[in-house]
């Protein structure tokens, strides 16, 4: 290393350490927004690829996040999600010492869209029990979950407890359906303006969007599940690439 570049991570390190710093004495709070890339350099006498990498390194460790248009902020701490265990959406937030409220918004039959009724391989007349909650962790909103499934797939559904009681748990326990895999779709989403009110209307207004189709033990289509994350309270983990077709219906239950 010659000594050029030897300057040259010395200052980058210490962009890193000096807002890393002030994250942890909250004299930079979450949400806040950080100095642009040419404040930084003004201040710093570092040169622009000097400060983006350093911005680049704090985005990647998940101190800040950006917004295009508008700049750079401070990250809430954010709760992670290995979507390759083989757990509930419950099991994971205990493991993590996270204690989850369960809110459940609706829990009824109705007519499917096209979208559902094709995804399900349903007949025209079908029914389908609509299921939506509202996982609330740290007394905040983290996340939006809803499933769609055929109306004559259980009737315990339709009498179990969905606020205590994990989805997937009831399909395997009191419906005899084992979940065999998932084909997923990760995308930003539109939301509608209830959506963002029962997600809390953050500040910084960062969704993202999980849809899933999950199959049982005989490869038949048992249930289309959309959840919308907040995506400045949560990170989602993908370890392997099987895990989209293996484990994410954990996620959605």
């Amino acid at each position: 290393m010659d000594q050029l570049d030897a300057i040259y991570l010395t200052k980058h390190r210490q962009i890193i350490e000096a807002l890393t710093t002030e994250m942890q004495e909250c004299r930079l709070k979450p949400y806040d927004r950080l100095p642009s890339e040419k404040e930084l350099c003004e201040q710093w006498q570092a040169s622009r690829s000097t400060v983006r990498k350093a911005m680049d390194q704090l985005a990647d460790r998940g101190n800040i996040f950006r917004v295009p248009g508008k700049g750079s902020f401070v990250s809430f701490p954010k709760i992670s999600h290995n979507v390759s265990q083989v757990l509930s959406f419950l099991e994971k937030m205990k493991a993590q010492g996270l204690d989850v409220v369960t809110k459940l918004i609706q829990k009824q039959i109705i007519e499917p869209n096209e979208e559902i009724r094709a995804a399900l391989k349903l007949d025209n007349g079908a029914r389908v029990l609509k299921i939506q909650r509202l996982r609330i962790v740290k007394g905040e909103p983290l996340v939006l979950q809803t499933a769609f499934m055929p109306s004559n797939i259980c009737g315990e559904l339709m009498k179990a407890d969905l606020e205590l009681e994990s989805l997937n748990y009831l399909l395997r326990e009191q419906c005899n359906i084992k979940l065999s895999r998932s084909d997923i779709l990760i995308e930003a989403p539109i939301l509608s303006t209830k959506e963002r009110q029962l997600l809390g209307n953050p500040r910084v207004p960062i969704f993202l969007a999980v849809v899933g189709l999950t199959f049982d033990q005989n490869d038949k289509p048992i249930r289309f599940s959309r959840g919308i994350f907040r995506g400045d309270r949560v990170r989602l983990k993908i370890s392997d690439s099987s895990v989209f077709e293996l484990n994410y219906s954990d996620l959605l239950g």
